[in-house]
């Protein structure tokens, strides 16, 4: 996914939908503003420089891929007989299921559920199925079992909802805004809003907490927020109505957001944040694309009167892509193994592999939080693994299994796990996630200060290590 840089822009694409929740970007030229700096200032926090395509929305390519909460692949068609089976044979398309999951999965004890039990469960209960409508509820419950929050049966006419990206073509409609929580978010904050836009119109701001969508209470429960209740926000009639409470000292109050172009969103961005020491911030929203090449031009740009004494890279509610150019930028090694868990899997080395492309001694911090998925976990891993940088902020997403999509012959998909980073401990990230060296939260009202409260503390700890 290619996105904006704004403050200091870089070329970005737009989105486009395809099986896999990726997306790619239209080239938008932005001209670059530094603002200046002394030793004494207080350290001045990136602002987002209008974009010139209102309609083509980085960050909307950057939601949608949070939402989908998976490292994708593209769909694999299944082998082993699939021709000989009907899509009207119920229980031929539930044996072969079966057969992709006990050959496939990614842990060879399928999260303690006896597979080959559930299969002869399941097997009966095709025997009685009579049409499409039963075997999709029942295939849905029977990929379920793995209770895996990866891996899971789509319909065919849930295909929409499943990959669709709203900012395909020319770009939809939508309020201007991102919203979707990381994990250890105790309210559901308002990530980003464009500076043009709805929401803009609308008063809202980068922190404002929402309290209920089109009058029903946001309320955190045991599996966090209510996707469903979240996703209203992008699928309103033309507009939503969000109950805002705006900061410690205001009350919450009704707002309408209408949909329509936005310009002026924070995506890709550079800025000097101190000039003595000289230390610059990067943002990276995704990895794919051009990903790399975008870090090097913001580098370059900020390295073009002097070099850098240090950096703040900031992969928060970064959904991942592929993040190995980008490692290569900053530092190479064997960080791990790719495959699967289990006893007779081949594995696969992760080697990131030299020339690096910039240096490997430029003091660095990179900033982390419960939604930098995928591949920003394994840029952080990396990146701690090698004592390349300091992390700081929250864990990240654990969400670190490679999902492969398997048809079936009535054209249904099943999504499964089918491999995972394995650390040079043995250990995995997923459910885990990459622990900052320096665990900071938000807290209610942090994400409101400017800079926000993880970034006062990123700014903090790499004029330490610059010291």
């Amino acid at each position: 996914m290619m996105l904006l840089i704004s403050a200091c822009t870089a070329p970005a694409t737009a989105p486009t939908a395809t099986p896999a929740p990726q997306a790619t970007a239209i080239p938008t030229a932005v001209q670059a503003t530094v603002p200046a700096a002394t030793a004494t200032a207080k350290p001045a926090t990136p602002a987002p420089t209008p974009a010139t395509t209102p309609t083509m929305n980085p960050l909307m390519a950057t939601m949608e891929a949070l939402k989908k909460q998976v490292t994708v692949a593209p769909a694999t068609p299944v082998s082993g007989g699939q021709a000989n089976i009907s899509p009207d044979d119920y229980v031929g398309m539930t044996q072969l299921a079966c057969n992709i999951v006990k050959e496939n999965y990614v842990r060879g004890n399928f999260n303690g559920a006896n597979w080959d039990a559930i299969c002869k469960q399941y097997l009966e209960k095709a025997k009685k199925v009579k049409d499409h409508e039963a075997f999709w509820d029942m295939m849905s419950d029977m990929i379920a079992e793995l209770n895996d929050n990866h891996s899971r049966f789509v319909r065919p006419d849930r295909f929409a909802a499943e990959f669709d990206l709203p900012s395909e073509g020319s770009g939809k409609p939508w309020p201007g805004m991102t919203v979707w929580p990381a994990r250890e978010d105790a309210y559901l904050f308002i990530w980003d809003v464009c500076e043009q836009g709805g929401a803009a119109d609308a008063g809202l701001h980068r922190g404002d907490i929402i309290t209920a969508i089109e009058g029903k209470e946001v309320v955190k429960g045991e599996d966090g927020f209510p996707r469903e209740l979240i996703r209203k926000i992008y699928r309103g009639d033309g507009q939503v109505h969000l109950t805002v409470w705006p900061g410690p000292d205001e009350e919450p109050h009704d707002v309408t957001v209408k949909y329509g172009g936005a310009s002026g969103c924070d995506g890709w961005r550079y800025d000097v944040i101190s000039e003595d020491p000289y230390i610059g911030y990067l943002r990276v929203p995704e990895y794919s694309g051009n990903a790399e090449a975008n870090i090097l031009t913001m580098i370059e740009r900020l390295e073009k009167d002097r070099p850098l004494d240090g950096l703040i890279y900031d992969e928060r509610h970064n959904p991942g892509g592929n993040a190995d150019k980008a490692i290569a930028i900053f530092t190479i090694g064997i960080f791990g193994k790719m495959g699967k868990l289990r006893e007779d899997a081949t594995l696969t080395i992760w080697r990131i592999r030299g020339p690096v492309k910039w240096n490997e001694t430029t003091p660095m911090v990179v900033l982390i939080d419960g939604a930098s998925h995928s591949a920003a976990e394994y840029f952080a891993t990396a990146m701690k693994q090698s004592g390349r940088a300091t992390l700081v902020g929250m864990p990240t997403a654990g969400n670190t299994e490679g999902i492969t999509g398997f048809t079936l012959p009535d054209g249904s998909i099943i999504r499964l796990a089918v491999e995972t980073l394995i650390l040079p401990d043995g250990k995995t990230m997923e459910g885990v996630g990459v622990i900052p060296d320096v665990k900071i939260p938000l807290g209610q009202w942090g994400l409101r200060q400017r800079p926000d409260v993880q970034l006062q503390e990123a700014i903090q700890v790499i004029k330490g290590k610059i010291e």
